[in-house]
């Protein structure tokens, strides 16, 4: 049976592939500064961002927030609390996705008069791109996510045993980071 790596290279691994994920975000809004700069008529007819979308900015808020605190209380081997902060992390992520779904329905929605939407608006195109590429990321975080509260049921943690616990707080941490980013990015461009 092979040994699990090391914690040093662990988190070196982690850190390189969040590296990776601010490049492609980095990345992805120089683009549509670009394509925005070159487009006379930018944001013609959009509908604004709904105020919906600040109530999913303090749910992604709420994720990072949870994730810290049970990582913390993994620490000082608080199983009971890690475990509910586990819950409320994985609670929370959904609760996220199903905001922003609601967002993008409710924009489509008020875009419908103006043409607004990802197949007929370069503008919506950006938008809705930006906003599923966090969403993916989202989802693999509750994936990430649900093993690690999964295998907490099991007792699988303990102060001087929670790598893995560090790793899925790093990657809410980074995620709630791009998503305050993106989220002013996205009321810059409207």
């Amino acid at each position: 049976m092979r040994s699990p790596p090391s914690p040093m290279l662990a988190r070196m691994g982690m850190q390189l592939f969040l590296i990776s994920l601010a490049i492609l975000f980095a990345a992805s809004i120089v683009a549509i500064v670009i394509i925005r700069n070159s487009n006379p008529n930018w944001g013609e007819g959009s509908p604004r961002i709904p105020d919906l979308a600040w109530l999913s900015t303090a749910v992604m808020l709420l994720v990072s927030l949870f994730s810290q605190l049970g990582f913390g209380a993994i620490r000082r081997d608080s199983a009971r609390w890690f475990r509910i902060c586990m819950v409320l992390v994985l609670v929370l992520g959904f609760l996220f996705l199903f905001l922003q779904d609601q967002v993008w329905k409710q924009m489509l929605a008020a875009g419908e008069e103006n043409s607004f939407s990802a197949s007929t608006s370069l503008h919506g195109w950006c938008i809705f791109v930006l906003g599923l590429l966090h969403a993916f990321h989202v989802a693999g975080g509750l994936i990430f996510q649900g093993y690690v509260t999964t295998h907490a049921f099991g007792g699988g943690y303990w102060s001087l045993h929670c790598e893995m616990v560090r790793h899925v707080n790093l990657y809410w941490h980074f995620l709630d980071a791009v998503w305050v980013g993106l989220f002013a990015f996205l009321l810059w461009l409207t």
